[in-house]
């Protein structure tokens, strides 16, 4: 909510009520798919999600192994993480570095194979999805306890965090904003909990789940892992409210192509203290997982006019603007917007994130 009494504020925006509209669209037709290709989807797009997540953490996304290997080589090396928060003492109140767990100094093999996998555990959490909204205190204790099982000291998982933190470009260590002084955690998840259950079911699902997503970052509820934590959670307030009850939307990749954009965004949504470019980036990411599931799923048409599939035949320089388009397919604002639309639907083209949908790049064959 951007601050300790300040309500969410954001403007419907032409491009945000677009996104409504079509996530709607794009989730109805998902939801014709059979339950079972639906499940199976969801399964493949995992380790995509998974990958994308840990990333967005800062992660290098070549060390990262799949689901299956990362079991594989806990189950190799004995590694297992009830067990393995019980050999540490109990950890200092302290930051991150002292509420890691240290099992025999793990190699980063391990450790991203724990991480692997605790995210894993977070996104089929089928079972906090409604405890999201009837009680958000308990259900993010429960999932940071699956986030980082075997990574973080059992006395401080699901604890509230006691550090002063902040989230830093790591490229350069440049601080990129502030979290909520440890004091005020427990009161801030609380209230964002309190309008979740009221306020924010009036909302549009899409708009709730970005809301909850930016406010978990700018708490950072725990030690560590809050990043993957909220958007564990935004992913599971979609399932609870409807929006991807089978779980086959997968925004991080979409998030993860500009990962220091994103975390950017969080810090100039919590200095305007205006969500309506957050709620734009998540509404695109939101919108090309349920893309991508309708073409697997063999629900697209791929069908496009035929200005617009010449356009991008024609192009030498990928990428283009709304107005480019207009400029050589002459069309109304709404033609052009559906044209767009459909080029989106076949995979021929995607968004640039954060562009507002005004910029595109055609996809290579």
């Amino acid at each position: 909510m951007t601050g300790s009494a300040t309500p969410p504020r954001y403007e419907r925006s032409d491009h945000l009520v677009g996104l409504v509209a079509e996530v709607e669209r794009l989730a109805s037709l998902v939801r014709t798919a059979d339950p079972a290709d639906r499940r199976r989807l969801a399964t493949g797009r995992r380790d995509a999600a998974i990958r994308a997540s840990l990333v967005l953490d800062g992660a290098p996304a070549t060390a990262l192994p799949d689901l299956r290997t990362a079991e594989e080589l806990l189950a190799a090396r004995l590694v297992d993480g009830a067990e393995a928060t019980t050999q540490r003492p109990a950890a200092r109140v302290g930051g991150w570095l002292d509420t890691l767990r240290v099992l025999d100094d793990p190699d980063d093999e391990v450790v991203r194979a724990l991480e692997v996998v605790g995210v894993a555990r977070a996104l089929a959490a089928d079972d906090l999805a409604d405890a999201l909204v009837t009680d958000l205190t308990a259900a993010l204790r429960d999932l940071h306890g699956r986030l980082t099982r075997g990574l973080v000291d059992a006395a401080r998982v699901g604890a509230a965090r006691t550090s002063e933190q902040a989230v830093h470009d790591g490229s350069v260590g440049r601080m990129l904003y502030a979290t909520t002084a440890p004091a005020a955690v427990p009161g801030e998840v609380a209230r964002l909990g309190g309008w979740l259950a009221a306020a924010g079911s009036r909302e549009h699902t899409l708009i709730v789940s970005g809301i909850v997503h930016l406010d978990l970052l700018r708490i950072q509820p725990f030690d560590a892992a809050n990043g993957r934590l909220a958007r564990a959670a935004a992913r599971l307030l979609l399932r609870a409210r409807g929006l991807d009850p089978d779980g086959v939307v997968a925004p991080e990749p979409f998030l993860a192509v500009d990962p220091l954009g994103y975390h950017q965004e969080v810090a100039s949504t919590l200095r305007r203290r205006d969500l309506t470019i957050w709620l734009e980036r998540w509404g695109e990411a939101v919108s090309d997982g349920l893309r991508a599931a309708a073409r697997d799923l063999a629900l697209s048409s791929g069908t496009v006019p035929e200005r617009a599939a010449r356009f991008v035949a024609d192009r030498d320089d990928p990428a283009f603007t709304l107005a480019d388009y207009r400029a050589q397919a002459p069309a109304l604002p709404e033609v052009a917007r559906g044209d767009l639309g459909a080029l989106l639907d076949a995979g021929r083209v995607r968004r640039r994130p954060g562009s507002r949908g005004l910029r595109f790049e055609v996809v290579g064959d």
